[in-house]
């Protein structure tokens, strides 16, 4: 049999930026022909979108709003294809091109980092991938937005609400190893505190409640940090809200759902987790606002992560004094 070669990487060979300059300033920055090209290819696979939204971040040349999905086609020299290997390339009007590139990658970056923050997924793609792997580019932008699609319509099924805690000790995070309960969905998985709200309770009530019961400890000092949307297509959805304890009163006790442990925060990822708790986990040490992540799972398989997206943060309101008027005397 013969050996399978090796895909090698794409070389592309630098143009003299002088030519660069020139074709550049004849030809508008939008409705290039990777763009064109990408669009008609998706159209007629029946995939919606905004060309060039100047409401998205950093202006995407293809957007899906509702599945939140942001493509870009990159052409190799503007945007610094394997830069590091290709800049010693360039011989002419280094001191103006180099940092124009380099700026141009950082931007690049500062976008991807802003729209994956607002829950979006972002899709970067080279133009010689479009005009050579055009089948294999659409194929990935049509699965990406089928996964998406179908993790949002099951979350519209309506989620039960649950509560998890991760109370914070000496560097340490409270986990729970859950080995006691039987048929029980997190068997074997490490997670924090928690568990379903009851009607007619908030979720608050419920992660003092639940904490209570669990760890025999009152929790007296806490943050709330967002929401994750659960969904599995083996298991009701759920949404559960994410707490850090920061105080509790009293004494450790057992649990009957498990086993209590203090765990260093940079050693929980060793952990058995679920792969979305990895994902979470982190930006519970963050403050950079309420967060909302939305996971779907098929089984213990995590298929998509949406998010995490943030609320805005609104200005606090100014408290305006009252005036109290002095009672004249008669």
């Amino acid at each position: 049999m013969s050996e399978k070669k090796e895909k090698k990487p794409h070389i592309y060979t630098p143009r003299d930026p002088k030519v660069v300059s020139f074709t550049m300033s004849h030809i508008r920055g939008k409705e290039t022909g990777i763009e064109v090209k990408l669009r008609k290819a998706l159209r007629e696979r029946g995939f919606t979108y905004r060309k060039n939204s100047s409401r998205v971040y950093g202006h995407p040349d293809i957007v899906n709003s509702q599945e939140k999905i942001a493509i870009f086609c990159d052409s190799e020299f503007w945007h610094g294809y394997r830069f590091e290997e290709n800049e010693k390339s360039i011989r002419s009007h280094r001191e103006y091109w180099i940092p124009k590139i380099k700026r141009n990658i950082e931007r690049d970056q500062e976008v991807n980092a802003q729209l994956k923050k607002e829950g979006y997924a972002v899709l970067r793609y080279w133009g010689f991938e479009i005009e050579k792997e055009l089948d294999r580019v659409v194929a990935e932008i049509l699965a990406v937005h089928t996964r998406r699609k179908m993790a949002l319509e099951y979350a519209k099924q309506g989620l039960l609400k649950t509560t998890l805690c991760y109370f914070e000790k000496d560097g340490c995070y409270l986990m729970l190893y859950r080995n006691k309960k039987k048929n029980d969905l997190n068997e074997g998985k490490w997670i924090g505190v928690g568990g379903h709200v009851e009607v007619g309770e908030t979720p608050l009530r419920c992660v003092k409640r639940e904490f209570l019961e669990e760890t025999g400890m009152r929790l007296t000092r806490y943050a709330y940090r967002g929401y994750v949307d659960f969904l599995n297509d083996k298991y009701p959805p759920e949404r559960m809200y994410l707490y850090v304890g920061k105080q509790a009163e009293g004494e450790l006790k057992e649990c009957d759902e498990g086993e209590l442990r203090y765990i260093k925060k940079e050693k929980v990822g060793e952990l058995s987790l679920w792969e979305g708790d990895k994902i979470f986990l982190p930006l519970l040490l963050q403050d950079d606002g309420v967060f909302h992540l939305s996971l779907y799972y098929h089984g213990d398989e995590l298929i998509e992560a949406i998010g995490p997206s943030y609320e805005e943060k609104k200005p606090k309101k100014k408290r305006k004094r009252r005036k109290l008027a002095g009672r004249k005397s008669i």
